[in-house]
């Protein structure tokens, strides 16, 4: 009698909680797809958590009066898995996860939203199949389920069962929070990577620490310490010093600069055929005249475009802040190329055929140290292709602007068509013959780099007619890779052996000065940090009294051992690579960069501490605003570290 007593009151406890039940057994199943589709491992300990913090969010249902407690199961349901399916999205793009300081950024998500649509893939609705199915089942039988068993039954027993999870959650969060920090101490204060905390803390702890970051530096601003800036300046003074100027110092000196960053230009196009027609034809033309480095890496992080401005111009790491620097840090000041030529003497002049609120460029490029810009909305109308004004347009349009610039002048040129998703190019321009390519994202990629080849071409033509090609120094180099999954290389033969591998875009750098330099391949490794010091070395400017951390590719000393460090604490030289796994060396993968075989990790540690250190570095002059202190040579450090 008892027995079946016991089973009656387990079942009507079954059926009064078969909402809570269903839903944490959907999210049981939700989680591990979604730690799946962002491929990454999942821990049971995170597992359970995450579980726990579905569990105490649908334990508050009862606070409602019980005509809307099915309402707020859905809505619970709703925000978790729409959380999980923005994160897949974002992944599917930027390899990581987002954050909330992204919201600063939101302005610019209709803008991508062509490009990320192309990525996303038909499981993400996995996240949301249960909720029509669940609406259903509560009309026309768990409405009346739920309602028929309202009572006090087992009332003391439901708050027991409330209090226990939401202690085991607390219980379980504060021991995976110290198990992790004992593994990796530096993971929440450096944040390598959003993906790597998430990994860790699971997806719900992780975006609660999100915020938690966001509110906390909104509210402490961060303010440099006086050993933290003895360090940076040792840092400077030390790797300033390394080097000895070589015969190329100086050697373009007067010349103008011309820099062209051509979107999503990757490496591996150069010199590429496919059925025998070459796919950037211009371009290779310029890597025979010009000196070309294949093994110049893409070190954007979550600004793409605007991080291989940054990076580029301003010879600093991406922020570990996700979101990019253009908004988080647009009250800093900054040291720079265009900053550098001005007092040089240079007219310093940039210009895109996109709008200048599209990354905050209007006010960035001020900034930076641009006298004139120009965007979208003061270049004069023409075709169209892809985002906006065609590539051959708007260099048509630049070619006439660059004659009227007083020399010696710097013009930073920023391309725009052969922009993701790659499959807007007019019928008329598809002129390569593709074959099986045809239709596939690698051959809209192929189609639209082969038109963007025809505009650079035809642009470097008339700088030779109106005599600047040979009066300046030029470089063009790609802002950060195509954002092609590894199926589409694979169409071309191309298979990774590591993550990273082909991550490389093209640097091609041009001037008469050069002489015999013309006309080489420069194996060394190098990246986007490297520009500045590179063009100013060529220029005759000193790096002295600047704070560039990026090297100079041109005399480089023998036995240098170059790193080329990304924003994930992941790092190249000549002859090694090392992938960051959760901001452990030991944990990371040490490779031969060529054949992507593990080797001896003899000096690793080393070497992954002094890239750290260059985060560490880099980050300290962003948050802080640490270039006006350094620059007058003062203590005192201005307070400015804008909510992340």
């Amino acid at each position: 009698m008892k027995g079946k007593q016991l089973v009656r009151n387990i079942t009507f406890l079954l059926q009064a909680k078969i909402d809570f039940i269903l839903l944490v057994a959907i999210f049981a199943w939700k989680v591990p797809l979604f730690y799946r589709i962002v491929n990454m491992n999942l821990d049971a300990t995170v597992y359970a958590i995450s579980l726990l913090v579905v569990a105490s969010l649908l334990i508050c249902r009862n606070a409602f009066p019980f005509a809307f407690r099915f309402a707020y199961v859905m809505l619970v349901d709703l925000v978790l898995s729409t959380l999980m399916f923005i994160d897949s999205i974002y992944h599917s793009y930027f390899h990581d996860v987002t954050s909330i300081s992204l919201l600063r950024q939101i302005g610019q998500v209709n803008e991508i939203s062509g490009s990320i649509w192309t990525l996303a893939d038909g499981k993400y609705l996995l996240y949301f199949v249960d909720i029509p199915l669940l609406i259903l089942l509560y009309r026309f039988k768990m409405k009346q389920m739920l309602s028929a068993h309202r009572g006090p039954v087992w009332k003391t027993a439901s708050r027991i069962f409330a209090m226990a999870i939401v202690f085991l959650l607390v219980f379980g969060s504060t021991f995976n929070i110290e198990r992790t920090l004992a593994k990796v101490p530096s993971l929440l204060d450096s944040r390598y990577s959003n993906k790597a905390v998430l990994q860790e803390l699971g997806i719900y702890h992780y975006h609660l620490f999100d915020i938690y970051q966001y509110v906390n530096r909104a509210l402490k601003n961060r303010k440099a310490t006086p050993e933290e800036i003895n360090d940076v300046k040792t840092w400077f003074a030390a790797e300033n010093g390394k080097w000895q100027p070589g015969p190329l110092f100086g050697k373009a000196k007067g010349q103008n600069l011309i820099v062209i960053q051509e979107e999503s230009l990757q490496a591996f196009v150069v010199n590429l055929k496919v059925n025998g027609q070459e796919v950037t034809p211009n371009l290779n033309k310029l890597v025979r005249e010009g000196v070309y480095y294949p093994n110049y890496y893409d070190q954007t992080y979550h600004g793409r475009t605007s991080d291989g401005e940054f990076t580029s111009l301003v010879s600093l790491y991406p922020s570990s802040v996700p979101g990019s620097i253009y908004f988080n840090f647009v009250e800093n000041e900054f040291d720079s190329l265009p900053k550098a030529l001005k007092r040089e003497g240079y007219t310093t002049f940039s210009a895109h055929a996109y709008a200048g609120s599209f990354w905050n460029r209007a006010v960035m490029h001020r900034k930076l140290g641009f006298e004139q810009s120009m965007f979208m909305e003061s270049l004069e109308d023409g075709e169209k292709v892809g985002w906006g004004l065609s590539d051959r347009d708007f260099f048509k349009q630049m070619n006439e602007k660059l004659k009227e610039l007083p020399q010696p002048f710097f013009a930073f040129l920023i391309s725009l068509s052969n922009h993701h998703p790659f499959n807007e190019v007019p019928a008329a321009y598809k002129t390569l013959q593709l074959g099986e390519l045809e239709g596939t994202m690698m051959g809209d990629y192929l189609h639209s780099v082969h038109y963007a080849d025809q505009a650079l071409g035809e642009f470097i033509e008339s700088l030779k007619k109106s005599g600047l090609y040979d009066s300046s120094v030029l470089a063009v180099y790609g802002d950060h890779d195509a954002g092609l999954p590894d199926a589409e290389l694979a169409r071309i033969g191309i298979r990774p052996q590591y993550d990273k591998q082909y991550d490389k875009v093209p640097l091609v750098i041009y001037s008469s000065a050069l002489g015999k330099k013309n006309g080489t391949v420069d194996e060394q490794v190098a990246g986007h940090l490297d520009l500045t010091p590179s063009l100013l070395y060529l220029l005759g400017v000193p790096q002295e009294g600047h704070y560039f951390m990026g090297q100079r590719l041109f005399d480089v000393p023998s036995g240098s051992n170059k790193q080329v460090v990304f924003r994930d604490g992941s790092y190249v030289t000549q002859n090694r690579v090392f992938l960051v796994q959760n901001g452990l060396w030991e944990e990371g993968q040490y490779l031969d960069r060529t054949s992507g075989k593990p080797v001896d990790g003899q000096g690793a540690q080393e070497a992954t501490l002094a890239a750290q250190n260059r985060l560490r570095i880099s980050d300290l002059i962003l948050e802080s605003n640490l270039i006006p202190a350094l620059q007058n040579g003062t203590a005192a450090v201005t307070d400015r570290n804008p909510p992340q």
